[in-house]
């Protein structure tokens, strides 16, 4: 498919699917502390209700 065919993303809250860093915004502190405890070693677990990015956050 096409840049032609791509959809036209007007709310940042996709319900649906990943659509690719640009539209995964202000997790910039989350992810330096999550690298920094996997790179010591320790385990990370992600909480919290469905939908909220939990998935976005790790890819």
């Amino acid at each position: 498919m096409g840049n032609a065919m791509r959809r036209n993303i007007v709310n940042p809250f996709i319900c649906n699917g990943y659509e690719g860093p640009l539209y995964f915004c202000d997790r910039e502190k989350e992810t330096e502390e999550m690298c920094s405890t996997l790179k010591n070693g320790r385990n990370i677990t992600l909480v919290s209700p469905r939908r909220m990015g939990k998935t976005g956050l790790i890819i």
